[in-house]
């Protein structure tokens, strides 16, 4: 409390959470990445530094910069992989790693605000975070399973390409939806 009655304004505990997590996220996505080839060292640091510091800068209050991070660490994590064979369980763990950093620093700027700070606005954001890093796990392994078949099932993989596009589609739909019924 400040003086009598008056509250002190400080930075929430759950802005801080919030952001330490995706500082944390961003750094090991950028450094896990940078470590998987010596080839290509040069181009993942740069793309895992350009990520780690627009997360900073994002975090600082420019919301924009959100998207810079998350190409980059998406970025970084492509170069890795191009050309080096087929594309393993890593990407739908990669891919959740920057849907939630993505989250984590959206959440921690509304956390600016005092109604989401509240106890019963975090945990349901809590539930809704776990449930959408669940959907999108399934969701990118599904993609990756689809990419494994034999080349004698084209027609599965079609199927199957076609069925996960349709989720990711769906899974947009909604969370556009749900991100203006919030505003």
């Amino acid at each position: 409390m400040g003086g009598g009655s008056i509250e002190t304004r400080g930075t929430s505990p759950v802005r801080l959470a919030t952001a330490a997590a995706a500082l944390g996220l961003a750094t090991v996505l950028a450094i896990v990445s940078a470590l998987g080839s010596s080839d290509r060292a040069a181009w993942l640091w740069g793309f895992g530094a350009v990520g780690v510091l627009a997360t900073l800068v994002a975090l600082a209050g420019w919301a924009g910069a959100t998207w810079w991070g998350v190409v980059a660490l998406g970025a970084e994590y492509t170069v890795l992989h191009i050309g080096r064979g087929a594309v393993d369980v890593g990407a739908a763990f990669v891919a959740t790693g920057l849907l939630v950093l993505a989250e984590l620093v959206m959440w921690s700027l509304d956390a600016r605000s005092r109604v989401v700070n509240e106890a019963e606005v975090t945990q349901r954001r809590v539930i809704q975070l776990g449930l959408l890093s669940l959907g999108t796990l399934m969701l990118g392994s599904s993609l990756v399973a689809a990419g494994t078949l034999t080349r004698g099932a084209a027609f599965a993989r079609t199927v199957a390409g076609v069925v996960c596009s349709i989720a990711v589609l769906a899974v947009v739909t909604w969370a556009s939806v749900r991100q203006r019924s919030r505003t």
